[in-house]
């Protein structure tokens, strides 16, 4: 095993505890190998120090937001189901997406909906992008640049994000800045321990270094760990439901091959390289006709049912908060 870092933070960052213990290494990218610490007072994992944001730009590459466009209809789908889930708790309002890429969701949701749409997105090309192709208002960065008002938002949805977040406590707060009295905070993350367990397990096991399930997450928040991390930003948590159980059959090594992409070898990653932008014409080529609604919907009807409010056996976490 490579020499470590012996001291974690005098304080967990998530839930300011004293003290934590050193968990494993990991792969941010390839040539990149940090420390992650654990908090036994919550059960977060993080990478320990911080990494600097060019090593975590490095995570990404220059023209990721290419991957959205095979799964557009999705995420426009996405943005129709969740437009109809709002209904019934307010008729129209403002709708943040946060991390939105393209901003497709919105584009769904601004459809089946008379709300007005905003997104923010951390890739400049990809905020610019997803405006020309959607028509929306998508602002570059991350919360803690986002150019709106106080209280000016209703819903804040953050989708994969605030893992991603080299300050995440700072960003739910800008988070519950935003939002006016009553409104929603929407978050989807992973379950920290289980997202970490595969690397955990290895670093152990082979006594190296490998990657994480997903590139770019910073931290691994636990279930426990929530409630007070948004009390702390302002929110008061209403609800916590996990799901994707097979996922999380994977990352406990329950199925057959499940760490064998683990062992690849990684060859050092070089500086992001610029492309240039696609054009809307490439992007719409891009995204293929439209797939079936109604088939989306029931299945993704379907899928809600085992969204379950108890236990935390599924590989991610769905949060609702609100504004204190």
């Amino acid at each position: 095993m490579m020499n470590h870092n012996p001291s974690g933070p005098s304080e967990c960052p998530v839930c300011r505890a004293p003290g934590a213990s050193f968990a494993c290494q990991a792969v941010l990218y390839a040539g990149c190998e940090k420390d992650i610490f654990s908090c036994a007072g919550c059960g977060s994992s993080y990478y320990w120090p911080s990494p600097a944001p060019e090593d975590v730009a490095r995570c990404y590459p220059y023209s990721y937001y290419g991957d959205f466009l095979k799964q557009y209809w999705k995420d426009f789908y996405k943005g129709r189901m969740l437009a109809d889930s709002l209904a019934g708790w307010r008729g129209s309002g403002t709708f943040l997406d946060v991390g939105c890429a393209l901003g497709t969701l919105l584009a769904g949701f601004r459809e089946r909906s008379g709300w007005k749409v905003l997104g923010l997105e951390y890739s400049k090309e990809a905020a610019e992008a997803g405006s020309r192709l959607n028509g929306l208002t998508i602002a570059p960065g991350g919360l803690l640049d986002a150019p709106w008002p106080d209280r000016s938002v209703d819903y804040v949805h953050m989708n994969n994000v605030l893992e991603h977040e080299s300050r995440p406590l700072e960003a739910l707060r800008a988070a519950a800045r935003l939002l006016g009295p009553g409104g929603r905070l929407h978050l989807t993350l992973p379950n920290g321990p289980l997202d970490l367990r595969p690397t955990r397990v290895l670093y152990r096991r082979w006594g190296k270094a490998v990657v994480t399930r997903h590139g770019g997450h910073l931290f691994f928040f636990s279930k426990r760990s929530l409630g007070p991390l948004l009390e702390r930003a302002g929110l008061r948590l209403l609800t916590v439901k996990n799901f994707h159980f097979k996922s999380a059959l994977k990352a406990r090594g329950w199925t057959p091959g499940a760490y064998r992409l683990f062992a690849a070898h990684l060859s050092p990653a070089p500086p992001r390289a610029e492309a240039p932008p696609l054009s809307s014409e490439e992007c719409r080529a891009r995204i293929g006709a439209p797939r079936s609604w109604p088939r989306y919907r029931l299945g993704a009807g379907w899928r809600r049912l085992w969204r379950l409010p108890f236990g935390e056996m599924g590989c991610d976490l769905e949060v609702f908060a609100e504004k204190s």
